[in-house]
């Protein structure tokens, strides 16, 4: 469906113009789009390296807990789950990366044990690192999973824009350049005529 102009010169040269910068735009937005898609698929890649990673850490922990779940008497392992709360701040903060607005988790352990040294076994010492380093990897984690979804939505924002360019205005100004070329030229085979007319009378 061609747009509704004038069909004079200046509207022809005007939607020329237009129809320049509207290709201009469609291929910088092509470029964008292959941009985000290969980005893409490289936080993808990352992203699954850290979650295998922070499993494997989780599995370790898991395990590890049961060791001193087993080697810690039932009311001793009680007061450590509620004594050893510790204290961990989530901080957030907006960022933009390749132009797309992503919030940015980061934490901060306040852990300092405060259990007694004589009836608890060595393994909680390294069960608490552990337990710090997963928090920090779990956070790693969520900040990536947002970015993924934020390139996710600027893909599909930049397809959108890409498909209307490609399938919606260039056509239907490539239309309206035809229909008004179209015009202006048997506007100019009646002018011709009209003066071969005069001519011959």
């Amino acid at each position: 469906m061609p747009l509704r102009v004038n069909p004079n010169r200046m509207e022809l040269l005007r939607l020329k113009k237009r129809l320049a910068i509207a290709r201009r735009g469609h291929k910088l937005l092509e470029d964008k789009l292959e941009g985000l898609i290969q980005r893409f698929m490289e936080e993808i890649q990352n992203y699954r390296t850290l979650r295998e990673l922070t499993e494997v850490k989780f599995l370790e922990f898991l395990a590890l807990g049961g060791i001193v779940y087993i080697k810690t008497s039932g009311p001793i392992w009680d007061l450590l789950v509620f004594m050893n709360d510790g204290k961990s701040l989530l901080y957030q903060k907006y960022e933009k990366m390749m132009n797309i607005p992503v919030k940015e988790l980061s934490i901060s352990n306040l852990y300092f044990p405060s259990y007694s040294l004589i009836e608890t076994p060595t393994d909680l010492d390294e069960l608490s690192r552990l337990w710090s380093e997963l928090l920090d990897e779990l956070v790693a984690l969520a900040n990536k999973e947002r970015y993924i979804l934020s390139l996710l939505q600027e893909i599909e924002r930049t397809k959108r824009r890409v498909n209307a360019l490609e399938y919606k205005l260039i056509p239907q100004i490539e239309e309206t350049i035809k229909l008004i070329t179209v015009k202006l030229e048997e506007l100019e085979r009646g002018n011709f005529f009209r003066l071969l007319r005069l001519k011959e009378s």
